[in-house]
């Protein structure tokens, strides 16, 4: 094992050229096909062709659409777009310009697993494991060919987590405040980041709260294994955490509306009146009405007019009024779908999401599913097993190992960008385990890491079944490759290996 790990250690920096130079080219090649909307940019590729030529429909929720077919995506915040919008300007309005952001964050992804892994395990051959296999997924695949914001957030939520794991390297053990400079940006960066994943998509709330979950889990231990703590030290850290970690996300989130906000729409109300593009009448109470109306349930009606002007009990700016309809779009949705699933279904691969189909006139088929490389979602599963088995057993121990809190660290950031999906209100789809897809390979490479050093009649068999089940992921991306970019294949073909699982059709 030792020979192997030094192996991966020399030639660490080729084998992941070769990886990325590998995930590249599958994200680029054949990037412009199929000329049509795929799926879901009949709403983003729509909106970042407003964002491109500077029209103000694309932060407005009330207007028919700009194309037949198409929608305005005015439910996500507009980073991602922005970064496909400047692609536009550049290469014109075409397939390849909106979707080579995409394309270009998904290898970004591949580069973002490979470190995060190796922060986490400080291990070369794990982290060429992990940045092999994300290469090899096919949800990861399609996400990165397709103007979506999926991609985005997933880069973003990696991004965030290993700069909280630099910042982590990097603090003495027992100190609670950033030791020096450099730690402080390390901090402040991943904060950041959080915030840059918030606005790109919502979801990206889930860096978030693992970051600020952790950093109250090191405050106490800090609290409960140093001997006199020291009050002003927990009180100063406190107040600057829960700001940084409160409010930086939250300007950073506002700041991604800056193009709106450009345009004329309205950050906050500065007259009395209604304009219509700029400030709203909201007739729905205010917070403290409707908290004072509990304490005094007799004084509602005072209250509301005092609130009231004019028949309108308050004005909401542009970007309020956005957002409430957000929410109440996101809460009230009631559509189904034909490819809708649930989260358990994302961890065992068993309901892809249809994008395209073509039809060719000698018989053959061209299909885009979002779908995972069944051989590393399988292998994933038993890698998420094997660390929740391992987390139990050692549990009981009165001292809890480094091994123990590094699967935790890892098994907890990849349970909250899945897991809370079960709560979601509205319908949900497979392309929504995307963030979680770098993190279960991550996890996967550790496990394949341990098998190394497995003996048999003192015969090192570990690294032979790593190398086969590393064939078969290859072996998987290349049967399936057809199915995730839009290959023709025969109908025999697709019934007999896409479609072999019911569910998969």
């Amino acid at each position: 094992m030792q020979r192997v790990k030094s192996w991966a250690t020399r030639h660490y920096l080729g084998l992941l050229v070769i990886i990325v130079g590998f995930s590249l080219l599958t994200r680029v090649i054949r990037l412009d096909q199929p000329r049509d909307y795929i799926f879901d940019e009949v709403y983003h590729a729509v909106t970042v062709k407003l964002i491109a030529r500077n029209d103000v429909r694309a932060y407005e929720w009330w207007n028919p659409p700009v194309e037949p077919n198409t929608a305005v995506d005015w439910l996500h915040p507009p980073l991602a777009k922005y970064t496909q919008a400047a692609f536009v300007v550049l290469l014109g309005e075409n397939p390849l310009a909106w979707r080579l952001s995409a394309a270009l964050t998904g290898v970004i992804v591949i580069v973002l697993t490979a470190k995060l892994a190796y922060r986490w395990s400080n291990d070369h051959l794990v982290s060429l494991l992990a940045a092999g296999l994300a290469s090899l997924d096919g949800l990861l695949l399609v996400q990165s060919r397709i103007a979506m914001n999926d991609i985005h957030v997933t880069a973003a939520i990696l991004a965030a987590i290993w700069l909280y794991l630099e910042f982590k390297a990097r603090q003495p053990a027992g100190q609670l405040l950033p030791h020096g400079r450099h730690t402080w940006y390390w901090w402040l960066a991943s904060i950041a980041m959080a915030g840059v994943a918030m606005a790109t998509k919502w979801s990206g709330l889930f860096a978030v709260v693992w970051i600020a979950g952790w950093e109250t889990w090191r405050t106490l231990d800090w609290l409960i294994k140093t001997t006199r703590p020291s009050r002003s030290l927990f009180t100063k850290w406190l107040t600057i955490s829960i700001i940084t970690i409160s409010f930086l996300p939250i300007t950073i989130y506002t700041a991604a509306y800056s193009h709106m906000f450009l345009q004329g729409k309205s950050l906050v109300c500065r007259g009395q009146e209604v304009d219509q593009g700029k400030c709203y009448c909201d007739q729905t109470s205010s917070w403290w009405v409707t908290g004072l109306s509990r304490v005094l349930p007799g004084q509602r009606s005072n209250l509301e007019a005092l609130e009231s002007r004019g028949g309108c009990k308050r004005l909401l700016s542009h970007f309020s009024e956005l957002h409430k309809q957000i929410w109440w779009y996101q809460t009230n949705l009631t559509a189904t779908h034909d490819y809708q699933s649930r989260p358990w279904q994302w961890f065992f691969d068993l309901k892809p999401v249809w994008f395209h189909v073509k039809y060719y006139e000698d018989g053959r088929i061209a299909n885009i599913y979002a779908f995972g490389n069944p051989a590393v979602m399988w292998g994933g599963v038993v890698a998420v097993f094997a660390t929740v088995a391992f987390l139990v057993r050692e549990l009981p121990k009165p001292r809890l190992s480094g091994e123990w809190w590094q699967l935790a660290t890892m098994l907890s950031a990849y349970l909250l960008v899945w897991l809370p999906w079960q709560f979601s209100p509205r319908i949900m789809f497979y392309y929504h385990y995307t963030p979680a897809v770098p993190l279960l390979c991550i996890l996967l490479a550790w496990w394949l890491h341990r098998l190394m050093t497995w003996r048999v009649a003192a015969k090192p068999v570990g690294r032979y079944i790593i190398g086969t089940y590393v064939a078969a992921c290859l072996l998987a991306f290349v049967v399936w490759f057809p199915h995730w970019t839009g290959l023709p294949v025969s109908p025999e073909w697709m019934k007999q290996i896409y479609f072999v699982i019911p569910s998969w059709k």
